[in-house]
C-alpha cells in the first residue's frame, strides 16, 4: 500500500512544507539578472562551458519546457534534466510534526497502518486515521537537488545562458492615494515576494507586467520571513511594448521575504468626486451613484495599472479598494462602485415629464453626471448635464420629452 493515496490532493500540499537540500544549504542564488512579473520571475544565470559533461544544480523542485530556456554560443548542445520526486514519504530518522503535540518527533517505525514516533525517550504512535495531522520537511532524506546537465560533443570553451521561470519570485505595482490630504500624492510602489526557499542576489532587476506567463511550479506553503530585502528603487521605462520598472544596482531578496520599494510620489493638481447616472424615462424610484474619483496632476501619471488603496483612517473606515488604470497622460479616473451618498430619485408628473431630485448626503461637494434616455418603438433619445450638488444638499432636475428630442435642466 502507498501510504500516500490516504491524502487529498488539497490536504497533502497544505501539510508540507517543501525544501530541497539546495535551499537546505541556505547559499544564495547569484542570477545575472532577475525579470519580475505579477505571475512569477525568469532567473536568468550563465556559465563557461569547458568539458564535455557539465552539472548545473538549479533550487527548484520541477522543471518544464515552457519553464526553461537556453541559449549558446555554439549550440551544438544537448541540455537535459532529472526531476527529483518532490513528495517523498516518511522513513525511519525523519522529523515530523504532528498536530498540536509539543515540538518534533522522530519516526522510529513504519507500517501501512501506524507511525511510532520518539521525542526525548518518549515514544507515541499515530494511527492511520490521524496521518493527516501530519506534517514534515519534504526532501529531507533526498541527496540530490534538480540540476540541468549540458552534453558537448568534446571539451571545450562555450558560453552558455539559461534562465528558469519560478512563481514563487514575484512583483507588483500598488498605489496608495491620501484623497483628503492638504497636498494630496499618488504613491507609487513595487512590492517584492520571494516565496522561495533560497536567498537571491542579482546586479539588476526589471518589472513588466504580463498575464501570459507559465504557472507550472510547485506552490511552496511556508511562513514569511520579515528580513527585510535590499532592493534599490527601479525607473520607469519600456520595452517590446509593455511599461516596465528596472534598475541595475544590485538585487538582494531573503528566502520567504517581501519588500515595499517606493518606486514615484506623483504631486496632485485636484482630486473631484463624481457620481455617475444611467437614467431612463422608465426608471422608478430611487438609485444610488457610481462613485468616481477624478485626479490629474501637472505631471505625467504612471504609466503601469495596478491595485489602489485610497487611506481614510477617520475610526470608521480604513481603506478604500479600487484600481488605478493609465487614461490620459496627467489625469485618470478612479472607480469606486455604488454609493448611497449620493442618490437620484423619481417622481413622473405626467407621461412626458418627470422630476429627479439629486440628494448629496456627503460633508464636501460633488459633481452629478447624468446620462438619460428614453426609448420605443418609434425613436430613441439621448440627453445628459453634469452639475455640482451641494454638501448634505439637494438639487431638484425637470425632464421633458417632445415631440422632437428630451431635455433636463435645473429647477
Amino acid at each position: 500500500m502507498n501510504p500516500l493515496s490516504i491524502f487529498r490532493p488539497g490536504l497533502l500540499s497544505a501539510a508540507l512544507i517543501c525544501v530541497t537540500p539546495f535551499a537546505a544549504a541556505q547559499e544564495p542564488v547569484a542570477a545575472d539578472w532577475l525579470y519580475l512579473t505579477g505571475n512569477g520571475s525568469w532567473v536568468a544565470r550563465s556559465a563557461t562551458l569547458r568539458q564535455a559533461e557539465t552539472p548545473l544544480p538549479l533550487p527548484v523542485d520541477q522543471l518544464s519546457a515552457g519553464t526553461f530556456w537556453w541559449s549558446a554560443t555554439d549550440p551544438d548542445l544537448q541540455v537535459s534534466w532529472q526531476s527529483t520526486d518532490a513528495v517523498s514519504w516518511v522513513n525511519e530518522g525523519s522529523l515530523v510534526q504532528v498536530g498540536d503535540w509539543p515540538g518534533s518527533w522522530t519516526v522510529v517505525s513504519v507500517t501501512d497502518d501506524v507511525l511510532i514516533l520518539s521525542q526525548a525517550g518518549v515514544r507515541r504512535s499515530l494511527p492511520k486515521t490521524a496521518w493527516d495531522r501530519l506534517s514534515w520537511i519534504v526532501g529531507q532524506n533526498q541527496e540530490e537537488s534538480l540540476s540541468l546537465r549540458v552534453h558537448q560533443p568534446d571539451d571545450r570553451t562555450n558560453d552558455l545562458a539559461y534562465a528558469w521561470f519560478d512563481n514563487r519570485v514575484s512583483a507588483e505595482v500598488r498605489y496608495s492615494l491620501d484623497h483628503r490630504a492638504d497636498n494630496p500624492v499618488l504613491l507609487q510602489q513595487l512590492v517584492l515576494h520571494n516565496d522561495a526557499d533560497y536567498d537571491l542576489n542579482a546586479p539588476g532587476y526589471s518589472y513588466a507586467q504580463s498575464s501570459q506567463q507559465p504557472v507550472t511550479m510547485m506552490v511552496r506553503n511556508a511562513m514569511a520571513d520579515l528580513e527585510s530585502a535590499d532592493v534599490s528603487r527601479p525607473k520607469a521605462g519600456d520595452s517590446s511594448g509593455q511599461a516596465t520598472l528596472s534598475s541595475d544596482e544590485p538585487i538582494r531578496m531573503p528566502a520567504n521575504s517581501h519588500a515595499w520599494i517606493p518606486v514615484e510620489e506623483v504631486a496632485l493638481a485636484s482630486v473631484d468626486h463624481q457620481y455617475r447616472f444611467n437614467w431612463s424615462t422608465r426608471q422608478q424610484g430611487s438609485m444610488p451613484g457610481q462613485w468616481h474619483m477624478t485626479v490629474s496632476a501637472d505631471d505625467a501619471l504612471p504609466a503601469i495599472a495596478g491595485p489602489l488603496q485610497i487611506a481614510v483612517w477617520d475610526q470608521q473606515v480604513a481603506l478604500l479598494e479600487t484600481h488605478y488604470q493609465p487614461e490620459q497622460e496627467n489625469r485618470t479616473t478612479l472607480s469606486l462602485g455604488s454609493s448611497d451618498m449620493v442618490t437620484l430619485g423619481t417622481e413622473s408628473l405626467s407621461g412626458q415629464q418627470w422630476e429627479l431630485v439629486l440628494t448629496n448626503r456627503n460633508s464636501h461637494d460633488v459633481e452629478a453626471v447624468l446620462d438619460l434616455s428614453h426609448w420605443d418603438q418609434n425613436r430613441n433619445d439621448q440627453a445628459g448635464i453634469s452639475l455640482p450638488v451641494p454638501a448634505n444638499d439637494s438639487v431638484r432636475l425637470q425632464v421633458r420629452l417632445s415631440s422632437t428630442q428630451l431635455t433636463v435642466r435645473p429647477q
